[in-house]
């Protein structure tokens, strides 16, 4: 209760920096609550949608490769035979460009989905606007959705045109439902009669679906029944998968672990930040106080309890902080969520991340005490006699040389793990990647970051004494006035200079680590100069494919059918306890390994363009690219396993290794991520008759093509569609489609990149904190600088000059930190995922964020400045010596 007291009536004593520390303390908690909550409410959007739209079942019948691929009804009948079958709900879907009898249609595809109403209840799930449902499985007529209806300016009872081939389907529009506008907006959708679309898309074969869901019985066995029909299918077509609905909820979650990840990153880094402004905050009373705490010595104050005193002043401010910042941080994600442009996609309001807010209190309580330690101890370590006249002895200032030796050993345990011999020291690679892996971001980050933190202080001396001399005369001052400004209080400084270190150095890191990527994105000076695409459930029979051949402008034996497969590893070669995030799976593109060396002008890093185009025609051969090379260390002559469905585990011998040829910007293009039930990593490069005989692609839908000089892609779309006699078909322009994906990419990561920028807003409370603390412990010195004529203006730009000084710190710590951590991310790249391309600094980005570092020391230090040059000197001789 004493210790209580005493830290409460110090508070008082100091209210302006109990509330700049506060604040920070809550702004951080408050970034930790908001992120984390924003990231629970767009997962409980997306899981609504799932159940609403998607509907929940147990299990689901799909093609593997191709999930749009169309399956015999009668198959179906046999399952719905199970007994521990309750429900199977079947629809056909597929994607057509919509038109009316008036205008030219919409720009994209929208998905159709064929429904039969007797059974499929999940449409009841829809909110209907207008109209009525249909009845019945047959029948012209059509629901679609509001967006769709928008765009084509149609209402009930308006006609509707549905083309592919060479044949159109007009249907008459009974109803209009609502789906939410972020969905709505980027998928249009159109439901009409099964039969309806079976009999339009399927004439030769109606009685097909390509959506198949279970529902079983209450107390039914899933993993059973899968287990029991797996085998069952295969006999049927070995194509055929059956996955249990929670396989599907797991890739989900997969997929949204990263996500998730990255929300509790960006909160720490915020915490991080208010860590160093407490330890500054902390560390302020302690020098402040020595005539205090060496009273409570003297009369008879045990050291543990002065240690104490300055924890639980630590506690206090987290603990006031975490109170103001869990309300306000919920407060950010109410006004995101009342946004317009946010209303459509968290369409279920605001969802509270009570890991979030734990994350964020008890972070705040572990971080008060860590900031705290190092006070408490100098506190515990003064000695009554000597403290007692702290003035009547010279202050010295050494050079703080064990903790920077701490300090420098705690930085390198990141870079250490990266690219020390940890796969020497563990003999398993396996296990060598999962000690980098939580090594990392249990030990590397951290150690980073309290490593910097106590190099800070020998910063703080250097460019105290380098660039003070630089500083003064620019602001017109004399640098003995300047001289030893930060290092009296070096503790201070350090904690200050560190808060503002944390959000320049992940700014850095973020954006080399993005811009390399990018840049290490490139294309071959030799590529296909487009691809076309068929639209799905009508891939180009051997006919259309010699009439697609003579589209003019299509040069003479340069068109190439790609088929795409996405084989599981046959070996985990990607398995890492806990990172959810490795795909599993990689992406078999089949090629003609003749046309392809024509069309394609690949960049060998092993191997010979004609050795793997020989190697390519016998089969059971892949080239790979520099991903899988840097990752398993394969090859020319190696084998990778790969699962097919047709034949089980196969060995493909590695014909070559390739920088990646920017096939990836195709498969994003056309959304043919959307065909795999697995999550892909990398490329392969096969041939096409291995494509069809292992993997079982029957179904060739996208192809390559070089064109004649002067045609566009508008241009060659209307001869492709009037010479296939195919509506629906696409091209794209690969260049011009990586132009805006990378486009796209660089918005996201400025996106990502605010944590930092959070960062930089925290660590100006600490800014003005230590300028204050600096202020109010010179008050007298400055009352006699003024006494013996220097000015207001002198004053202010002492102030200012010092603030300087601490951005300088800053920046120079940020960058350092920033490029180590650079060279550390490369390394965890190269171990976990095997990409590393040429490092490209965006310089651009990293002058803006040290400028904001300057810019910030120098504004959150004006208002201390114009305070001090206002007072009058009588007012701070007032002060007394005992101030200094």
């Amino acid at each position: 209760m004493p210790l209580l007291k005493l830290s409460i009536s110090n508070f008082f004593a100091h209210r302006v920096r109990l509330a700049l520390t506060v604040a920070a303390v809550a702004l951080s908690v408050s970034l930790v609550v908001a992120v984390t909550s924003g990231y629970a409410s767009a997962h409980a959007a997306a899981e609504t949608f799932l159940e609403r739209f998607i509907g929940t079942t147990d299990a689901q019948i799909i093609r593997q490769n191709d999930n749009r691929g169309a399956m015999s009804e009668a198959m179906v009948a046999q399952v719905e035979a199970d007994s521990d079958v309750d429900r199977v709900t079947t629809r056909l879907e597929t994607e057509l460009t919509l038109t009316t009898v008036e205008t030219g249609g919409m720009t994209r595809p929208a998905q159709v989905i064929g429904i039969r109403r007797s059974q499929d209840k999940r449409a009841d799930r829809l909110k209907l606007v207008e109209g009525e449902w249909f009845d019945g499985d047959a029948g012209d007529v059509a629901v679609i959705d509001q967006v769709a209806a928008e765009l084509l300016n149609l209402k009930v009872g308006d006609t509707v045109v549905l083309p592919s081939g060479d044949k159109k389907l007009p249907l008459t529009v009974v109803a209009i439902v609502h789906k939410p506008g972020f969905i709505a907006s980027q998928v249009q959708t159109v439901y009409l009669p099964l039969r309806t679309l079976q009999n339009f898309l399927l004439p030769d074969n109606p009685n097909q679906v390509n959506r198949v869901m279970i529902e079983l019985h209450d107390g039914a066995d899933t993993v059973a029944f899968v287990s029991r029909w797996t085998p069952k299918l295969k006999s049927i077509d070995p194509l055929l998968r059956i996955r249990a609905t929670r396989e599907h909820r797991s890739e989900l979650e997969k997929n949204l672990q990263t996500m998730q990840l990255l929300s509790y990153l960006g909160g720490t880094v915020s915490m991080v930040a208010a860590t160093f402004i407490i330890f500054s905050a902390l560390s302020m009373g302690v020098t402040e106080r020595q005539r205090t705490l060496a009273m409570l010595r003297a009369i008879g104050m045990e050291r543990s309890r002065v240690g104490w005193l300055v924890v639980i002043e630590g506690l206090i401010l987290a603990t006031v902080g975490v109170i103001i910042g869990i309300p306000l941080g919920l407060l950010w994600v109410k006004i995101l969520v009342s946004l317009p442009a946010a209303r459509d996609f968290l369409t279920e309001g605001v969802a509270i991340s009570w890991g979030g807010l734990l994350f964020g209190a008890i972070g705040s309580m572990l971080a008060a005490l860590a900031a705290s330690f190092l006070p408490a101890w100098s506190a515990m370590r003064a000695k009554p006699l000597e403290a007692m006249s702290p003035l009547a002895a010279s202050r010295t200032h050494g050079v703080p040389w064990g903790f920077a030796l701490v300090g420098l050993v705690l930085a390198l345990i990141d870079t250490f793990l990266m690219f020390g011999p940890i796969d020497r020291l563990t003999r398993s690679p396996d296990a060598a990647r999962v000690i980098r892996f939580y090594g990392h971001f249990f030990l590397g980050l951290p150690g980073v970051m309290v490593g910097f933190f106590l190099l800070a202080p020998m910063f703080v001396i250097a460019i105290e004494r380098v660039l003070g001399p630089l500083v003064a005369p620019m602001l017109g001052l004399r640098y003995a006035l300047l001289r030893q400004q930060l290092s009296s209080g070096v503790w201070r400084a350090a904690g200050t200079c560190a808060a503002l270190m944390v959000g320049l150095s992940i700014l850095i890191v973020m954006q080399t680590q993005g811009n390399s990527m990018l840049s290490g994105w490139k294309l071959p000076n030799k590529f296909p100069d487009i691809f076309i695409a068929a639209p799905p459930l009508t891939p180009l029979n051997e006919q259309r494919v010699r009439l697609l051949a003579e589209v003019p402008g299509i040069k003479d034996d340069e068109l190439m059918p790609i088929a795409i497969a996405s084989p599981e590893f046959g070996s985990g070669i990607f398995a890492l306890a806990g990172m959810a995030m490795m795909p599993d799976a990689t992406m078999f593109f089949g090629i003609d390994p003749d046309k392809a060396f024509k069309l394609m002008e690949l960049d060998f890093r092993e191997g010979t363009p004609e050795a793997a185009q020989a190697m390519l025609r016998k089969g059971r051969h892949v080239i790979v690219t520099e991903e899988f090379r840097q990752l398993k260390g394969l090859s020319v002559g190696d084998k990778l396993a790969l699962k097919t469905p047709k034949h089980g585990t196969v060995d493909y011998t590695v014909a070559g290794v390739v920088w990646s040829p920017g096939m990836d910007v195709i498969v994003s293009t056309q959304d043919l991520g959307r065909q795999f039930d697995k999550r892909t990593a990398a490329s392969v490069f096969g041939s096409l008759a291995d494509a069809k005989q292992d993997f079982g692609v029957e179904r060739v839908y996208l192809f390559a093509a070089n064109l004649e000089y002067h045609v566009s892609r508008e241009e060659m779309i209307e001869r492709v569609r009037e010479k296939v006699g195919l509506m629906g078909m696409q091209a794209y322009d690969v260049r011009q489609v990586k132009h805006a994906v990378t486009s796209a990419f660089q918005q996201v990561l400025m996106l990502v990149s605010s944590v930092a920028f959070a960062a930089m807003a925290v660590a100006s409370l600490g800014v003005t904190n230590t300028i204050m603390a600096s202020i109010r412990s010179r008050r007298w010195q400055f009352g006699i600088l003024r006494s013996i004529g220097a000015t207001r203006s002198q004053l202010l730009r002492l102030v200012l000059a010092e603030a300087a000084l601490l951005g300088c710190v800053g920046c120079a710590l940020g960058l350092a930190a920033g490029a180590l951590m650079s060279l550390n991310a490369r390394g965890f790249s190269r171990h976990t995922i095997g990409y590393v391309p040429p490092v490209d600094v965006p310089w651009n980005i990293v002058w803006i964020g040290t400028g904001l570092v300057m810019l910030i020391a120098l504004l959150a230090s004006l208002w201390p400045a114009a305070s001090v040059a206002r007072a009058q000197p009588l007012r701070l001789l007032q002060a007394g010596r005992a101030s200094a």
